[in-house]
């Protein structure tokens, strides 16, 4: 009988062990995915803000342009309402 029981205890302990290494395993695989996917995420956050910088300078330099093209316009008329006068 304390044979048994002492045989009993070693399997649960060689189980245990094996558990443990098991969860070990595991868990090692589980940080290597994570670190991985973060990584790639880290990379790809800053493409995109150098995109949306390139994109904004873009666009500021288009308005720019189009407020160039008709600032003399809108000057030119604003000077026809103030100097002209109604009777």
């Amino acid at each position: 009988m304390y044979y048994d029981c002492a045989v009993k205890l070693a399997r649960l302990k060689q189980a245990k062990d094996e558990a443990e290494k098991d969860v070990a395993l595991y868990r090692s695989h589980m940080e290597t995915e994570y670190q991985n996917k973060i990584s790639k995420t880290s990379g790809s956050s800053g493409n995109t803000g150098k995109k949306l910088e390139e994109e904004t300078e873009m666009k500021i330099k288009a308005l720019t342009e189009s407020t160039s093209k008709v600032s003399k316009e809108i000057i030119d008329m604003l000077m026809k309402h103030i100097t002209s006068v109604r009777i």
